[in-house]
């Protein structure tokens, strides 16, 4: 079949797959966890801080030793489901904010949807099992991925349509990026991998799950890299009132929540002032106008060069 066909193929198959139009936004705090009832919290946590940073480490940096530690405040539902498991619910506000206050940045929650295709020859094993193992690892990075039979697609490893061909048909159906495999059909076994979307061309051999840790890395480095790419400054915002723990996290918080900042530190404080370093894509003028209206953070009256001065209302 020529290319062009086979591209053709594809769009028709994607067309009739139900759910290929789904919505992107990933629910990062909504996490399911296997563990005893006591470990149920700090293990919800682990997996939450994976998905939202994408980094697979998040789980055991200490930069989130404190948010481990203290996951119960966290969490809003706890329930069990069918399969023994749990079903997590984390105020996802909060840990934002958190994760912000740390200098460590967040992977936004709306996600290149990724259909995978599996390639494999007429003669192999069922690929039950890969399956499992890109759906699990899906779960695990907070991946949206959907899943298009191999044996309706039938590509040819000669002739795979290009880049150029494959996206425009991805695309038209709602998805951003395709994930093909080449292999026996075993999920331990070691596949060829191609990904291929509008900022992402990458191949590399590894088993079904590895595939999805690639391209979730891949698509991580893409969002650091935009972000890196737009302009990005810091801005000190010097917050009068802050007296408790409590005044400092709803701060992060209200900080952390205007459209376009990325990171919101704690540079300085001192009595009742503290100090916040905040990046975002523009200025302080940029902040200010976001926080004009906000119903706590309101402008101070002192006036310091170089710094927005703000005070928290009780």
């Amino acid at each position: 079949m020529h290319a062009a066909l086979r591209c053709a193929a594809l769009l028709v198959l994607l067309a009739s797959l139900p759910g290929a139009e789904a919505a992107r936004a990933v629910r990062v705090y909504d996490v399911t966890v296997r563990e005893a009832p006591a470990a149920v919290p700090a293990a919800a946590m682990r997996a939450a801080l994976v998905r939202a940073t994408g980094d697979r480490g998040a789980g055991s940096d200490p930069a989130f030793a404190m948010l481990v530690g203290d996951a119960a405040a966290y969490v809003r539902l706890s329930r069990p489901a069918d399969d023994g498991r749990t079903e997590v619910s984390l105020d996802g506000d909060a840990i934002d904010a958190a994760i912000l206050a740390t200098g460590r940045p967040l992977w936004p929650a709306d996600r290149p949807l990724t259909l995978v295709v599996f390639e494999v020859p007429p003669e192999s094993a069922s690929v039950d099992g890969a399956r499992a193992a890109i759906e699990a690892a899906a779960s695990e990075r907070g991946l949206p991925v959907s899943i298009v039979p191999a044996a309706t697609l039938n590509l040819g490893p000669a002739s795979l349509p290009g880049r150029e061909m494959l996206l425009p048909a991805v695309q038209r159906l709602g998805a951003d990026a395709v994930l093909i495999g080449r292999g026996d059909g075993g999920a331990a076994s070691v596949w060829q991998w191609t990904l291929a979307s509008p900022d992402v061309a990458e191949s590399w051999s590894g088993t079904p799950a590895a595939a999805v840790h690639g391209a979730a890395d891949a698509f991580v480095r893409m969002a650091g890299a935009s972000s890196a790419g737009t302009g990005d400054g810091d801005v000190l915002v010097s917050v009068g009132g802050v007296r408790e723990l409590r005044d400092y996290a709803g701060v992060s918080q209200a900080l952390a929540q205007v459209a376009g900042v990325k990171r919101v530190g704690i540079e300085d404080a001192s009595a009742d002032t503290a100090v916040f370093r905040v990046t975002l894509r523009g200025s302080a003028e940029t902040l200010a106008a976001a926080l004009a209206g906000h119903a706590r953070l309101v402008p101070a009256a002192r006036a310091q060069p170089g710094v927005l001065a703000l005070d928290w209302l009780p």
